[in-house]
Order: C-alpha cells, then structure tokens, then sequence
C-alpha cells in the first residue's frame, strides 16, 4: 500500500512540475505577451504595443513588461513596467499587497486615452464621455473580472517625463493605494528652474480629490500653468463627471512669473476644472511684501483676476525693471485690483485693466527740476534762497489702468519745498508722461523767489503755478502754463490794487 501510495504521489509532484512548467513558458512565451495587448487594448480604446512580458510565479506572482506603447503614434511609452502581487491573494481573487513600478517612460500631453477604470458601483467601462476629456478617471479600490482590488502597497515612479507644449516634467513618486486613496509619500517633479518635493493624498470617491502639500527651491508659475493646462478637456468636449480637485499648500523659497523674480512665495491653490485659485497669496518681491489672491482660467488663452496689496515695495527697483533705472526713488505701499487675458502671463499682465491706489513716502524724482524751473521763470532767487531739490515726503494717487495707460484721477505730492496736486498719465510701455497739477511753493521758497514772482502769483503767504508735465519717466519736463499764470496774476495785481483803493476810504 505504502508502495502504490508512493507511486501516485510521485505521479502528482511529475504532473505538477509539469504543469507548473507548461504554465511558466506559455506565461513567459508570446501568449501573455499578446493577450496584455488585447485585453488592455480594449480597456483603453487605443492601439497597446509590449515588445516583451516575463512573468515569474514565486515567490509573488510578477509580470516585467518593456517598451510598452499607447496609441499610434504612441503618446504614451513605458520603457519598463514591473507588477507583483500576492500569490495566496490571487488564489482568492483579490489583489492585495501588490507593487508597481514605472521606469524611464514618457508621456505626451494632451492625452486622448480615456481609461476604463471606475470606482465601485460605477461599473468598469470608461464610456464616450472619458476618452472625449482626454482625462483618465482615476481607480478607487474596485472589483473587475471577478477580482477585488484591496491594496497596492507601492507604487513607483522612476524619471518619468511628462512633455506639453515644448515644456517637459520629469516625475518621480512613491505612494501606496489604499482602498479609495492614494497615498502620496513623495513626488518630485522637475522642469527647467522648476523643482518641487509634493507630499499629501488623493481620494478617487465621490470624485478625484487631492490634497498636498508642495514645497520648491524654485517655482516658474509660466512652466506649471503650460503643464497644467495639457491636463485641461479637449474644446467642446463634456465630462464624464464632477471635476477633480486638487487643493495644495504650497512654499517656495524663491519664485518667478512673468519675468518678475519673487521670494518666499506662500499660498493655497486650488485647482478644479479649468479654474485655479491662488488664495490665500503671500511673498517678497522689490523689497517689499505682496499679499492678496490669484484667480484665473486656463484654455488656449488664460484669463485672471489679482487682488494686490503691496507693501515696503522699492520704487527705484520697480522703476529698474521697467527699464527706468534712476528715474525715481522712495518706499511704496498700495492696493490694486485688475484683470486681463492672454496667451500666457506675460501677457495677461499686458492686457491688465482695473483700478488701485498707491503712497510712495521719502522718495525723489530725478531730473524733474521742478521747482527750479519755476524760480528762474520769474526772476533769479536771492542770494540767501536755500537750495531746492525734487526729494519729497509723500506722493498719493489714486488710479485706473487700461491698454498699458496708467492714469491718475487723483494725484498729491508733498515736499520741502513744494505741494502740487493734479491729474496725469503714464504710458508703461514708453514711459511717455502727460499731467496737469498746481504746485504750491513752500512759505520759505515763496519769500526767496523773485520780487515779480511773488507779486504775481502769491496766494496768501504761498506762490501758487499751474503746471504741465511732459517727457519721459526716464527725461521728465515740467512748463509753466504761462497764459493760466498771467490771468492769476492779473487777477491777483486786481484784487491787490482794488484792496488798496478800498484802503484809502477807510
């Protein structure tokens, strides 16, 4: 008896590894080769090419595909695709504890792969709707061909390379999938002065929700938003469901955007959709401290909103990056809100319109010779005149901006020597300066100036002119209007030869 037993179990353990050999070569032959490529074929609705699948059965089941392509042409190109699973799991229908890893692959943006996964309950087609996006709709843990998918312990991303837009991201990540979240345990993403470290979650349920918090040693806003916008649907196209989100804290040390250099860059964006909010906004940048928010609109053109509120600003460093260097000195602080549209930020900012106010204190404007120019109009100063300048205490206006014209409706400025108000405009793009504005001397300056000059233009104890201002920011010119001087010093010999026939009656 021993014997017969002996000789079945042998038979078994021979037809086992038979078997079990039978089953290796045709794993690790053509035939999974080409059923991968037809099942993931149709789950994708896209041409699937694999030059090679490897499959090994212990002591984790485990399949090693390479050079992998999507579409034709192939948008999407796996260099090296490694999967592993439990084997027991698998026995019960379940995959559990499972590993994937991505290596040296591309993907070319925008997408037109629409995947088939769906979250429980939803059914596992992706329907017309997906593959019309553009977007793939994202797994939550889900139950397909009879398997149940619980965990997937690792999920790696080595120098994966995200191209849009003549931009390219290279991303590297390790997450976990847990039922109906992903967690994120480290990304990096590099492109060009971009560089960032991204930690957080994503739910899949009730839709794609994501969670992050993003850290950068440089962040170029231009280069994201070219990215970002590649992820965007299709024109015309309808979504197969609610928009995802993604809501990130995101620092950087340093920052750029439209060719402005900023520091310690804070925020919270939000991305849902077409629409990103940066909100609440906070960093450095001339010196001084912006705070506010962003709100714009990707598509083939952008379209933004900005609420600003400046603070400690260095006005000859804003005057040196709009090509004006040692034009104009002082501190400034102001708020502004406008909004503008275009093909990327530097042009949004081109196209800015709306309204602010800004104070600039302890400041100069070079080359205005302002009061000089009124002085020597009228007739040398004395000897004893103290020496005037074009420093100032204090300048305040309030403004509105439209095709690149800043105008000011409202306009002060107080100095030593000097108290003007008006009205004016400043073209940004030439630096072309056209205003009006009465300029009061100071009470010192009007008893040094000229005998005629005070005759003529003395109000109370003060000389008081009309002003035109011309030029340049960077060759600025001041003019007397000397027909609206004449009519006020006429009025004025009036009024002071009247006083003193009225005198002689008293």
């Amino acid at each position: 008896m021993r014997r017969v037993f002996g000789i079945v179990a042998a038979s078994l353990a021979v037809l086992l590894v038979a078997a079990m050999a039978l089953l290796y070569w045709w794993l690790s032959g053509d035939g999974i080769r080409s059923a991968i490529e037809r099942q993931a074929g149709a789950w994708l609705g896209q041409p699937v090419t694999i030059a090679s699948a490897r499959v090994s059965l212990w002591p984790r089941v485990a399949i090693a595909l390479r050079q992998v392509g999507i579409g034709r042409p192939a948008r999407v190109r796996l260099e090296q695709v490694d999967l592993a699973a439990s084997p027991l799991a698998l026995l019960a229908r379940r995959v559990e504890d499972a590993e994937i890893r991505i290596r040296n692959s591309r993907l070319e943006l925008p997408l037109r792969v629409g995947l088939p996964f769906a979250a429980p309950g939803r059914g596992s087609g992706a329907g017309p709707s997906a593959a019309a996006t553009g977007v793939a709709e994202v797994p939550a843990a889900r139950e397909t061909d009879g398997f149940r998918i619980v965990s997937v312990s690792s999920i790696v991303l080595d120098d994966v390379v995200v191209s849009s837009l003549g931009r390219e991201l290279t991303i590297s990540a390790e997450s976990a999938l847990v039922g109906s979240r992903l967690l994120v345990r480290e990304l990096t993403a590099e492109s060009g002065a971009t560089s960032i470290r991204a930690t957080g979650t994503v739910a899949f349920e009730p839709r794609v929700d994501a969670d992050l918090r993003i850290d950068a040693n440089r962040l170029d806003v231009d280069e994201l938003l070219a990215v970002a916008a590649a992820f965007l649907p299709a024109p015309g196209a309808t979504a197969a469901g609610p928009p995802a989100r993604l809501k990130a804290v995101v620092r950087s040390g340093r920052a750029r955007a439209a060719g402005i250099d900023a520091l310690q860059f804070a925020g919270t964006m939000t991305v849902e959709g077409d629409r990103v909010a940066l909100s609440p906004l906070s960093f450095e940048l001339f010196g001084g401290r912006y705070d506010g928010s962003i709100q714009a609109r990707l598509g083939t053109t952008i379209s933004a909103s900005l609420r600003a509120k400046l603070a400690g600003v260095d006005v000859a460093q804003v005057a040196a990056f709009g090509n004006s260097p040692d034009t104009v000195s002082g501190t400034l602080a102001g708020e502004a809100n406008v909004s503008g549209g275009g093909r990327d930020l530097s042009a949004v900012l081109a196209s800015a319109r709306g309204t602010g106010s800004v104070h600039i204190t302890d400041g100069t404007i070079r080359r205005l010779g302002l009061v000089r120019s009124i002085v020597l109009l009228f007739g040398r100063p004395e000897a004893s005149a103290p020496t005037s300048t074009d420093r100032f205490d204090r300048l305040d206006a309030r403004f509105a901006l439209a095709n690149a014209i800043l105008r000011a409706n409202s306009f002060s400025l107080h100095s030593p020597d000097v108290d003007s108000d008006g009205t004016g405009t400043m073209n940004l793009d030439t630096g072309a300066l056209n205003g009006r504005m009465n300029v009061t001397l100071s009470e010192a300056l009007s008893q040094q100036a000229g005998t005629d000059l005070r005759r003529y233009t003395q109000e109370g104890n003060r000389i008081v002119l009309p002003v035109a201002l011309g030029g340049t920011l960077s060759a600025p010119s001041v003019t007397i209007d000397t027909a609206a001087a004449l009519q006020r010093g006429l009025r004025n010999e009036a009024g002071r030869r009247l006083k003193g026939i009225l005198d002689r009656f008293r």
